[in-house]
């Protein structure tokens, strides 16, 4: 087996500026070195850490393994490419990126990538990500209505909806072409209701896989003269009432 290289690269701007090789806190720099030698060895077996070399590059902070060797690392980065399944990955690794995991969702703005000769596609753990043991997973399927502000919509391949909710986060969601057809309104750029179904994780309270249903005509108004209008059927239908309250006992059987 050829020896490969992995780099593994951390961004962080919780401190007020985004981490670098030129500025990094000292004890994040010693933990995520620990995290990278832990991730790399693995189970222990099958894999000499004398023989692997680092640099520390730009992105945010890079941290560069060379001569890596290692079949029990292929199979768990290539499981981690295939699915969040923590279940898939050794023991050992499968504690790194739950611990990675569950800063990017503590930390605003963490950030993990992974890249190897590998897989297709480097590997991220970030807040929108969800890697976890299945068998642990308690997802359920809900509907719910939210608001927010159509950034986009549509698509040449995928047709999907990009709303940045009023909380400033963006959710991006599966949409119908038909759907978006038949809508006679521009809505980009404007703020919307809509109707959504949504895979939703009890534990972290996250959706995901959202798809549309509907557009909601939601924009209420106060019309003056329908107002009064509904006051005077109002009155015109209680004149003969000399005792609303008591009507409404009679109504009830209460007296």
């Amino acid at each position: 087996m050829e020896a490969d290289t992995v780099t593994i690269a951390f961004r962080d701007k919780s401190r007020g500026y985004e981490i670098s090789p030129d500025r990094v806190p000292l004890t994040f720099l010693t933990a995520v070195s620990k995290d990278v030698q832990d991730f790399i060895k693995g189970p222990g077996k099958d894999i000499d850490m004398a023989e692997v070399e680092v640099c520390i590059r730009h992105g945010s902070l890079a941290i560069q393994s060379g001569h890596v060797v290692s079949a029990s690392l292929v199979a768990d980065i290539q499981a981690l490419s295939r699915s969040t399944d923590l279940a898939k990955v050794s023991k050992r690794r499968r504690e790194i990126v739950r611990k990675w995991q569950e800063r990017a969702h503590r930390v605003k703005g963490f950030v993990v990538r992974i890249a190897t000769p590998w897989t297709g596609n480097d590997i991220l753990v970030s807040g929108e990500t969800n890697y976890r043991e299945a068998r642990s997973s308690r997802v359920v399927t809900v509907e719910r209505y939210i608001k927010g502000e159509i950034l986009d919509l549509g698509g040449v391949t995928d047709s999907n909806a990009h709303i940045k909710l009023p909380d400033g986060q963006k959710l991006t969601i599966k949409t119908d072409r038909e759907l978006i057809r038949s809508e006679p309104r521009n809505l980009v750029y404007r703020e919307v209701h809509l109707r959504i179904r949504a895979k939703l994780d009890l534990d972290t309270q996250k959706l995901s896989d959202p798809e549309l249903i509907s557009f909601v005509d939601y924009e209420p108004k106060f019309d003056p003269n329908r107002f009064a209008e509904a006051v005077r059927k109002g009155r015109e239908a209680w004149r003969d009432v000399g005792d609303p309250a008591e009507w409404v006992r009679s109504i009830r059987g209460e007296n």
